[in-house]
């Protein structure tokens, strides 16, 4: 069963390595098999279509970043002693998540949405994908909420999913970068953030 998994993941990665350097003009069934050292047959057993191996790579490439820091913000937050550690997680995963360098990522994703928007299964497939990113970011929330780092009345949930978005709003930004400095969007959006987790800070 594992060597079926791994078939999979190999033939994923080969889709989205093709859809990143090339677009998904160039996904072509035969190339991505043999680029995953498999027979065709093999990517219609796992997805079902050329629309199905597509769905599933846009997922990937929208939700990757986000579940990567996801992730390292869970890690970095379960070792935290208290809020004054907790507040310096936040800031410090934040100015990841808005460096210049994951511009790139950023694009990424809005391109996945607006392409999500007008496909029904692939609007499918990037909830499902973002689903997993808020439900880990929600169970570390519900963490530091136990502890006292988080406000008690708040909706983790809810947070989660506005996050998303206040993450992906940078773009906005980006697209006409005369309007305002990157370090003061960053600086606002920081704020914000632990102001809605953890109260106003004194």
């Amino acid at each position: 069963m594992p060597e079926l998994a791994s078939t999979k993941d190999r033939l994923l990665a080969a889709a989205v390595e093709v859809i990143d350097n090339s677009g998904i003009k160039e996904l072509r069934i035969r190339d991505i098999a043999a680029r995953a050292g498999v027979k065709e047959p093999s990517v219609y057993h796992f997805f079902g279509s050329r629309d199905g191996l597509v769905e599933a790579a846009q997922a990937f490439r929208y939700t990757r970043g986000l579940l990567e820091l996801t992730q390292v913000f869970d890690e970095k937050v379960r070792n935290c002693s208290n809020t004054v550690e907790f507040i310096a997680v936040i800031r410090d995963v934040t100015a990841s998540i808005f460096s210049d360098d994951r511009y790139s990522i950023r694009a990424v994703r809005a391109d996945v949405l607006g392409s999500a928007m007008s496909r029904p299964r692939l609007k499918s497939a990037v909830a499902a994908a973002q689903r997993q990113s808020h439900e880990l970011l929600c169970a570390t929330l519900n963490f530091a909420q136990e502890r006292g780092w988080v406000l008690p009345e708040l909706d983790t949930m809810a947070f989660a999913v506005w996050y998303t978005g206040m993450v992906n709003g940078r773009l906005v930004y980006e697209i006409d970068p005369v309007q305002c400095s990157g370090q003061a969007w960053n600086d606002l959006a920081t704020e914000v953030t632990i102001t809605a987790l953890c109260g106003p800070r004194k």
